[in-house]
């Protein structure tokens, strides 16, 4: 699933590497965002950015 909130033209890219990871093509920029990561321990890096929500 490909969700976003109220930005639909920016997603079009997103939806095509979604596409091409779900045909086996899978993309480096998508790897953070793979399900596999929670049982991995492989969770997102902390943010350097001043703002808590970032």
């Amino acid at each position: 699933m490909v969700a976003d909130s109220n930005h639909g033209y920016k997603m079009i890219g997103v939806g095509a590497l979604v596409a091409e990871d779900l045909m086996g093509h899978p993309n480096s920029l998508m790897k953070p965002f793979r399900f596999s990561r929670y049982a991995e321990g492989d969770l997102h890096p902390v943010s350097n950015s001043p703002y808590p929500w970032s």
